[in-house]
């Protein structure tokens, strides 16, 4: 897990390359503190190889070839890349980066993990090729040149890399099929530069920087969409996830046409519930995220899990003490959580689950509760390092990955993803009662209505049901297009996995920038992409069944986990007692930073009635949004860039 920076320019070559280089790679060393590196290549296809401060005394003295980049003047450079490394798996030299293959021919900045590198490594030794290493890096770079872009169908894991092939002078840049790893990038008529974050993007003299405001103005009135090309900054702009572009230089400083290498097929066939072939799907279903948490235990590191409480959290810590036991590891597992135990925060507490698994499995819970006067300065650290301003404040998830690096686990093991693979939202309810019989509505309706929180979802079907029954089902669709409504009449698993390839990717982004903020590796089993495309392919009868959302992952667990947790109705998913604190002791921070934001001024076109935000459920998602516009124009608008 790590940082990565590139610098292309091949028309007006720059002196001052490396030191625009440092500079944008030393911005990503929350994302890579254990080394750094950099590589410079002229046209005349010299290679120069250079080191850094944090670059540990062993890599210099096993690569005697680095100097010091701080030292290095006046080479005009073609192409050039950065890199900033968290040590995960081969802590030794063999993993510094950048790192070339065969004879220096190749080479690459590589941000993520490939879990079945082991795999493909011994498949590739037997096609001939040699490793120096025990690098998942070294992998990429000999599958590349053994099978091509269609290395990227083989790679099971999490990516964004970009490699060099100096023979051909050919660049291939791809990310992982669910954008878990990000990569930005900005260019002009002379100049192509990427990066991990896009801090880093602007600390280099030729990028600008301005808030995009047809962006904001999206993003206050429709939400977060970490999925789309766009930012929240002008020509700034993110690579394309499940892509990869395979071209010369000259196509990058060109309109880009990434191509795309996987695509999520769902089953949309109709099918009756049949309890026998329930219990087959959910053993598959175990087996595949057993197989899933296996690979993804592979470290040379301490690992932990996040742990909210919920199903999904639970399963992960489940099996990764069962994949303990079965290494002979004696050690007791850390899981990290936030809780809220304070009077007025208690409704969004998990604690009451969290402890009951944690003595169940005998694991180390870690637990931290935010505290409302700690809210304004953290909150800032997360608007900095989300870049793009997110929905809320993400303090739960902030906090948990807070106290993970409190101790020394680097890689937590996390239950992103289930939900919108196993219609685990209640807001699923609609499409999967419009799809039935009339006689099975009604007797999944009485079932459902038995859910806390679940009324409205009921009464939304109801009336969609008997609105199709009397005017039929065109009718119906054009009154949702009409309304601009999302189509309830969509197939469920069709729902499901637009949800994956949209709303996933968003909160995929944020469990990928509050762990890395904190220096941590956070691995997603549920987006093991076996799992993903075996539960497409899973009939929705199975998904959601006598009132269960998530279905198939309840029987899977039961009589593994406890019934309070398996069985559990309510849901509840990281809660932030954010309008406890707003309408309390931090409103007066709240108002000042709003209404001294002359960029909210220019997104909303109007002054805000803060009092009635606070007051409307539906009114205070779009506020926090306002105040989160605010915050990102304080740290990255208003005089000097912070960190």
């Amino acid at each position: 897990m790590c940082g990565i920076v590139g610098i292309v320019n091949f028309k007006n070559p720059s002196d001052q390359q490396i030191s625009h280089l440092v500079r944008m790679t030393k911005s990503l060393r929350h994302r890579g503190p254990d080394d750094e590196g950099y590589v410079i290549f002229e046209d005349d296809g010299t290679v120069h190889n250079y080191c850094g401060e944090d670059t540990p005394q062993t890599v210099r003295n096993s690569l005697p070839e680095l100097q010091f980049a701080e030292t290095v003047k006046g080479i005009s450079s073609v192409v050039a890349l950065g890199h900033r490394r968290l040590s995960i798996i081969d802590l030794s030299v063999g993993g510094h980066q950048p790192m070339s293959y065969l004879n220096k021919r190749y080479w690459i900045v590589f941000n993520g993990e490939i879990y079945n590198y082991i795999e493909l490594r011994e498949q590739l030794k037997i096609d001939g090729y040699s490793f120096g290493s025990n690098s998942d890096t070294e992998v990429i770079l000999a599958a590349y040149d053994r099978w091509g872009t269609d290395c990227l169908s083989r790679f099971n894991g999490m990516w964004s890399f970009v490699i060099y092939d100096r023979q051909n002078k050919i660049f291939f840049i791809a990310r992982d099929r669910f954008g878990i790893k990000p990569l930005y990038y900005f260019k002009n008529e002379n100049t192509f530069i990427f990066a991990s974050e896009i801090k880093a993007l602007i600390q280099h003299p030729d990028v600008t920087v301005s808030p995009n405001i047809d962006y904001l103005k999206m993003y206050l009135n429709h939400g977060a969409k970490e999925y789309i090309k766009e930012t929240a900054f002008e020509n700034i702009y993110k690579f394309p996830f499940a892509s990869y572009l395979h071209c010369d230089a000259g196509s990058l400083i060109n309109e880009l046409h990434p191509e795309v290498f996987w695509r999520l097929k769902p089953n949309l066939e109709s099918e009756s519930f049949c309890q026998n072939k329930a219990n087959i799907l959910a053993k598959e279903y175990y087996d595949l995220l057993e197989d899933a948490v296996r690979i993804r235990l592979r470290s040379d590191v301490r690992i932990g899990s996040a742990l909210s409480g919920g199903l999904d959290s639970s399963s992960i810590v489940y099996l990764v003490n069962q994949q303990l036991k079965a290494m002979g590891k004696e050690e007791l597992q850390e899981t990290f959580s936030s809780v809220y135990k304070s009077d007025k925060t208690r409704y969004c507490d998990e604690s009451h689950f969290i402890n009951i698994l944690a003595q169940l499995l005998r694991v180390n819970s870690n637990q931290i509760e935010p505290q409302e006067q700690d809210v304004p300065k953290e909150h800032e650290k997360v608007i900095w390092y989300m870049e793009n301003p997110p929905e809320n404040t993400c303090m739960s998830n902030w906090h948990t990955f807070k106290k993970v690096s409190q101790t020394n686990v680097k890689v937590t093991l996390d239950g992103q993803g289930a939900d919108e693979q196993l219609a685990g939202y209640f807001l699923y309810f609609p499409n999967y009662l419009c799809s039935l019989p009339l006689f099975e509505t009604y007797r999944e309706m009485l079932k459902i209505i038995r859910l806390p929180g679940s009324n409205r979802f009921i009464f939304q079907a109801f009336l969609i049901v008997h609105f199709k029954l009397i005017f039929g089902v065109d009718l119906l669709t054009r009154l949702f297009r009409f309304i601009k409504k999302r189509n309830l009449e969509l197939n469920l698993n069709q729902l499901l996995a637009d949800d994956i390839q949209t709303r996933l990717i968003t909160l995929i982004h944020y469990a990928d920038s509050v762990s890395m903020a904190h220096s941590i590796e956070s691995r997603m089993p549920f987006m093991d992409y076996r799992l993903v495309e075996f539960l497409a392919g899973v009939p929705a009868c199975y998904k959601i069944h006598n009132g269960w959302t998530k279905y198939l992952a309840r029987l899977a667990f039961d009589k593994k986990l406890p019934d309070e947790i398996c069985w559990r109705k309510d849901k509840m998913g990281w809660p932030i007692p954010e309008k406890h604190w707003f309408a309390g002791g931090l409103k007066d921070w709240l108002v000042d930073e709003i209404e001294s934001s002359d960029l909210v001024l220019r997104v909303t076109g109007s002054k805000l009635d803060i009092n009635k935000s606070l007051n409307s459920n539906s009114l205070f998602v779009k506020l926090m949004r306002v105040l989160n516009i605010s915050v990102f124009e304080k740290k990255f608008f208003i005089g000097k860039l912070k960190t």
